[in-house]
């Protein structure tokens, strides 16, 4: 069957609250990039392919025509959040956050390696610290609320003890510093995404297996009808590269994408933290041009404090590392918002359109 249609999988990161978030700005990115350069992009969009998660489009540039259709992979619904938990579970949870990552000398070794990684690591746990703070004062004000029978019977002054001492720590000077450094940067979203990042690395509530699904039953879809596209692009943001890393590696049936483009991955602190991510991208190192996954370019910046380039050796000719060019203030890197750039960056565009 000659089909020209080319397909996109779209893995997005954590930081997406919601479907179509980041497909949203992968469209406009590739929109502003075709206007830019002169190409012509057009929705082709109708009633019969209309769906949630799936948009076609249609460049157009001297004659040349290519008919793209970008499908998402839509996964951090599954993903669970510390900020959802009452105040004794995020007293008890996040001291366990805590040292579940500053106890890994690989981890620090490994953030070490790159000094915006390092320099962001370190800015994490500080904002932590804050956090943590808050946490514990709120669970002391619940505990005076409402003491535990247990607690009374050996300290009857404990109640009020745990509420004065939590209305202390909570007193408006330390909230006021919070809340300006919460104007900056977002505290509970990085606290959420560490915790998520954990229970991932750990298959707690087997919510790896249910994220690495996602993707596993998009692949089997596209193996159902394999003439349907002329090429399947894998592409990945954030820690949708972790996702996508360890679904390729144990993918059991025939791949069916031949490139693969990954963008602001965290794969150099992750694999140090987790033996199975670390042995996932062995593999995939080692069966890269060997099988239908002919290619591997891999965007990352410095400005992106979030992310490093991926650790897979450069002598490997189907993989290539790309450092994008495009820059950012100091204050949305600190923040995360330049986590985002690889979305309006034109050398991305350029790889996904290709004209």
């Amino acid at each position: 069957m000659d089909n020209t249609k080319e397909l996109i999988l779209f893995v997005p990161g954590m930081g997406s609250n919601e479907p179509e978030e980041y497909l949203k700005k992968l469209i406009d990115g590739m929109r502003e990039y075709c206007d830019g350069k002169g190409i012509t992009f057009n929705s082709i969009d109708n009633n019969e392919v209309e769906q949630s998660g799936v948009r076609t489009i249609k460049v157009e540039l001297d004659n040349q025509t290519r008919e793209i259709e970008i499908r998402e992979i839509f996964w951090s619904d599954l993903r669970p959040r510390l900020s959802n938990e009452g105040a004794l579970r995020k007293l008890i949870r996040g001291l366990d956050l805590f040292f579940y990552w500053v106890s890994s000398l690989k981890t620090w070794m490994s953030a070490s390696r790159s000094k915006y990684m390092f320099l962001n690591t370190v800015l994490t746990l500080f904002l932590f610290l804050i956090w943590y703070y808050g946490a514990v004062a709120a669970a002391f004000t619940a505990i005076g609320a409402s003491p535990p029978e247990a607690l009374v019977s050996i300290f009857p002054d404990g109640g009020t003890w745990f509420k004065e001492t939590g209305d202390a720590m909570g007193s408006w000077k330390v909230w006021l510093f919070s809340a300006a450094l919460m104007t900056i940067i977002p505290v509970s979203a990085v606290i959420d995404i560490s915790f998520a990042t954990k229970c991932y690395l750990q298959n707690r509530l087997a919510v790896q297996h249910k994220i690495n699904g996602r993707l596993y039953k998009a692949l089997n879809s596209v193996n159902r009808s394999p003439d349907s596209y002329s090429q399947v692009t894998l592409l990945c943001h954030s820690f949708g590269v972790v996702v996508a890393t360890e679904t390729i590696a144990d993918f059991d049936q025939i791949l069916p994408v031949q490139k693969l483009v990954t963008m602001g991955g965290p794969l150099e602190l992750i694999q140090a933290r987790s033996v199975r991510v670390r042995d996932s991208l062995k593999k995939m190192e080692n069966e890269l041009g060997n099988g239908n996954l002919k290619s591997w370019i891999d965007f990352y910046s410095d400005y992106d404090w979030l992310c490093s380039k991926t650790p897979v050796s450069e002598n490997i000719e189907s993989f290539k590392h790309h450092k994008i060019t495009t820059t950012v203030p100091w204050d949305q890197r600190a923040s995360g918002a330049s986590h985002s750039m690889y979305f309006t960056d034109w050398d991305v565009m350029k790889e996904l359109v290709r004209f």
